[in-house]
């Protein structure tokens, strides 16, 4: 049988961990595959709902979604491994879906105004650094230049501070800050997920980070808050009354774990 500490989480060792690791935290894998299986029926009908032009708010959302529900399809891949960094980067980023979902709902015209937005800061923030690099070829430069000049000059207006402000999601960006720091940023804190001291301050050893049942189920809880809260903003946006009791029931279900 290979090893983690000689092939890491793709090893035998890995994969044979998956049953006990769900064993620990079976009722939240439990919840996470009936909400993905209610998800995805949600997302079926949302989609034959926002038909519509690519740049609506309605196809944002329903893409937006689709975003979230691979995210947290992946946390629930990883944390049957005990991969903890990449698992809870990915719940970070089902809150930030959920965020801006979250906004669009509440203000599409001003969240569809700053998404333009966002996009043309990003795409000139791009052309910028590729003329700065003082490209050799004349003309290739020149052409850079051009489109650098053409491009308008938008805002980054779509962080996760900017689309919780005052709205009902704003309790959960505690869990998204402590995840920045905690795993999806080569931080000291995320780093120290990689060492292991020993009590007392008598040394210490760098080890393969496998996440413990409790961290397990921190990341599940936090993915799952972050996707039931999305299909009940795209319930409510799209109208999709069919699945009310059921995604109700789903977060009752997880704040009874």
């Amino acid at each position: 049988m290979t090893l983690i500490e000689d092939e890491g989480f793709l090893s035998e060792e890995a994969r044979n961990c998956i049953p006990a690791i769900r064993q620990e935290n079976e009722g939240l894998f439990e919840l996470a595959n009936d909400v993905n299986t209610s998800f995805m029926a949600l997302l079926a009908f949302a989609t034959e709902s926002a038909k519509v032009n690519l740049q609506s708010p309605q196809s944002v959302a329903v893409r937006l979604a689709f975003r979230a529900i691979n995210s947290l399809q992946s946390v629930v891949l990883l944390t049957e491994r005990g991969i903890v960094a990449d698992s809870r980067t990915l719940a970070r980023s089902v809150l930030e879906d959920a965020f801006a979902i979250g906004a669009l709902v509440d203000d599409p015209v001003k969240f569809m105004s700053d998404y333009e937005l966002d996009h043309q800061n990003s795409t000139h923030r791009q052309l910028k650094f590729v003329a700065s690099q003082q490209l050799s070829d004349p003309k290739v430069r020149e052409k850079i230049e051009q489109k650098l000049n053409a491009a308008p000059k938008g805002k980054q207006l779509l962080a996760a501070s900017a689309t919780t402000k005052g709205r009902p999601l704003e309790k959960l960006y505690l869990y998204y800050l402590v995840l920045s720091n905690d795993s999806a940023h080569p931080s000291a804190t995320s780093l120290e997920h990689h060492v292991f001291r020993a009590d007392g301050g008598t040394g210490w050893h760098y080890k393969w980070s496998i996440a413990d049942a409790s961290v397990n189920a921190s990341t599940l809880h936090i993915a799952l808050s972050g996707i039931i809260a999305i299909a009940i903003a795209l319930r409510e946006y799209l109208k999709l009354v069919t699945f009310g009791d059921v995604i109700d029931a789903l977060w009752e279900r997880l704040e009874a774990l």
